[in-house]
């Protein structure tokens, strides 16, 4: 994989983790923390999106092996499925479904923050897709040095998140979330495209 590839990987996961049009969703969860908690919360956040980030570019593609299922078919329904995550922020559909009020008092730092929020199958099959492209150490090492900034970005995002929303206003936040989606569907798209000539040569 080269430079460009891999920073076409990165702006994905970004488009798909979408920390700024998340925000709105993360103030809703913790109104009632405390500075306190905010810090834990956006820490602990940040660490365990980098943890799953590598888990999921270490050893992803060894579980589709072992189902047996195809790299090019998983990637293809990867691509399909960021479209409809795609579709889903350019309607601003990405709704509350993903986290229940009930469960506002516990640590939320793991479950609904930083999976299926930030990083849902979605990310996930992103690195898995990510990992099965790249065969050299170097590119790996590369890969895991993204998800660190990855893990930054969601970090800094989430201790700054009263500040961006006041800054932005959530027609501005609004207008971000929906220019990733439209990054990401036109990335997406691309994806298909040059798995489909993979799957169907007749095509190309």
């Amino acid at each position: 994989m080269d430079v460009t590839e891999l920073i076409k990987t990165f702006v994905i996961l970004v488009a798909v983790i979408d920390p700024i049009g998340n925000i709105p969703v993360y103030i809703s969860l913790t109104a009632q923390k405390t500075d306190a908690e905010h810090k834990s919360i956006a820490l602990k956040t940040s660490c365990t999106a980098i943890l799953l980030l590598a888990a999921s570019f270490l050893l992803g593609k060894h579980i589709i092996a072992f189902f047996g299922i195809e790299m090019s078919a998983f990637k293809l329904i990867g691509g399909l499925f960021l479209v409809y995550i795609s579709f889903t922020m350019l309607s601003n559909t990405k709704s509350s479904y993903l986290f229940s009020e009930d469960n506002v008092e516990e640590d939320i730092s793991l479950m609904p923050l930083t999976f299926p929020l930030f990083i849902g199958p979605a990310a996930i099959s992103i690195v898995i897709i990510q990992s099965d492209e790249i065969s050299n150490w170097t590119g790996k090492i590369i890969s895991l040095f993204e998800f660190a900034l990855i893990g930054l970005l969601i970090w800094s995002t989430l201790r700054l998140s009263k500040l961006i929303l006041n800054s932005l206003s959530k027609t501005g936040t609004k207008f971000i979330h929906q220019i990733m989606g439209l990054l990401l569907g036109s990335l997406a798209i691309g994806m298909i495209a040059e798995e489909l000539k993979i799957l169907l040569p007749g095509l190309s």
